[in-house]
């Protein structure tokens, strides 16, 4: 399941996300539907009204479309997934995601597999965004995201 880390991340991301589109927990009021006042609150892409950034737009991508109840990510080809992450992750995490361990010194280790399993948003935004201070690459520019969304599955799977 989610760590306590993870879904308070995923309340925060939805609620922000909820409140740049405007979305009142008022809507229906004067005849308006919720439907309708989502339309007409959410601004054009690109407006000076759209403040949507490209990290809360992959993150609300993450929430939204490809997390299924249990945390796994949806649409992932594990097998093609699998062969990625040797071609591309390999040479910095092993062959079994077990090179680095994410974990402070007092806790028990934790790998990509754990990460991935345990705490997928901050997993996503890695791949995504990187990770300077542990001298992680962004890949949002470099990977088409249905490799991204593979290689998570199959990161997901990792001991």
């Amino acid at each position: 399941m989610f760590s306590r880390r993870a879904t308070s991340l995923a309340v925060l991301f939805v609620t922000i996300y909820g409140l740049l589109l405007g979305v009142s927990a008022f809507a229906g009021e004067d005849g308006v539907t919720a439907k309708e006042a989502v339309a007409l609150q959410k601004p054009e892409p690109g407006s000076p009204g759209d403040t949507l950034t490209r990290e809360d737009a992959r993150m609300a991508l993450l929430v939204y479309k490809l997390l299924d109840k249990d945390g796994k990510i949806k649409g992932a080809d594990i097998k093609r997934g699998e062969r990625l992450f040797m071609q591309n992750c390999r040479a910095c995490h092993g062959n079994d995601g077990h090179r680095f361990n994410f974990s402070r010194y007092n806790e028990k280790p934790a790998y990509i597999g754990d990460r991935a399993r345990d705490d997928m948003p901050t997993f996503w935004y890695q791949i995504n965004f990187g990770d300077e201070e542990r001298g992680m690459e962004a890949y949002i520019d470099e990977f088409p995201l249905q490799d991204l969304i593979d290689i998570a599955g199959f990161a997901q799977t990792l001991p």
